[in-house]
């Protein structure tokens, strides 16, 4: 693909991705939660920085940090988008049950949301019996993540760097959802 074509790809995605913030935005309004909202602002202002960021960096481990980030805050985005639509839903729903004749008393109370820690969270790992056993082959290592979410928070790990030398990934963060 032509440099010009690739980079007129890039303007529209960037576009169509600013009339969506525009819309969730909007719902946002209409829903009159402002503290949504301003989650949704810090984590586009944070991903902005991430992506420059990750556009300047000349060291890997830096690029590994802001590349991360930058999955974490679209992450937190498309969890606090969700949050939203689910919002709008009971709002709307909630009209709808208001409207209808027949529509029983309403309970108002809602459910208390509990806590809960993780900690030492393990993922095994399968390598090829000659790359492992007889150290033969490259030696590949990948940096790892993990991305928790409940409802419409995220939560992340430390990044882990793992290669053949390793059986299982550890991350030792303790996260209390």
């Amino acid at each position: 693909m032509p440099v010009d074509k690739f980079t007129n790809m890039e303007e529209k995605l960037w576009i169509l991705e600013d009339l969506n913030m525009m819309y969730i935005r909007q719902i946002a309004l209409s829903l009159q939660d402002s503290d949504i909202q301003k989650k949704i602002d810090h984590e586009i202002r944070m991903r902005d920085g991430a992506c420059k960021l990750l556009a300047a960096c000349s060291q890997r481990d830096q690029a590994l940090e802001a590349a991360k980030s930058l999955q974490t805050c679209s992450t937190r985005i498309m969890a606090y988008m969700s949050e939203l639509q689910r919002m709008k839903e009971a709002q709307v729903m909630q009209k709808v049950t208001r409207r209808s004749s027949d529509a029983g008393p309403m309970d108002d109370r809602l459910p208390c949301k509990g806590k809960v820690a993780i900690s030492d969270l393990r993922i095994p790992l399968m390598w090829k019996d000659t790359e492992y056993f007889k150290n033969k082959g490259e030696l590949h290592r990948c940096a790892v993540f993990c991305l928790l979410q409940l409802g419409g928070e995220i939560f992340d790990t430390d990044m882990v760097i793992v290669d053949r030398t390793l059986t299982d990934i550890c991350f030792d963060n303790a996260i209390v959802l």
